[in-house]
């Protein structure tokens, strides 16, 4: 499981990817605020959700992909 971590949040070089733990977080936060929503008996937007979670994952992969430019690099 360790391995699997690793392997989820390290950028190559090995050193801890915060834009990865940053986009986990808010889908985390994103899905269970839907949830609870959802649980409440609140009017739920699912285009809504879609978009949002689109965001999410597509801001999250810019920022992963900008970490390994910059890895790559030697850039900060």
């Amino acid at each position: 499981m360790k391995k699997l971590l690793a392997m989820a949040f390290e950028s190559p070089p090995g050193k801890i990817d915060l834009s990865r733990i940053v986009m986990l977080l808010m889908a985390l936060a994103y899905i269970g605020q839907s949830g609870y929503a959802l649980w409440k008996g609140q009017h739920f937007d699912w285009q809504a959700f879609g978009i949002g979670a689109g965001a999410i994952t597509t801001g999250g992969g810019a920022g992963v992909w900008l970490h390994g430019r910059n890895d790559a690099s030697g850039g900060p």
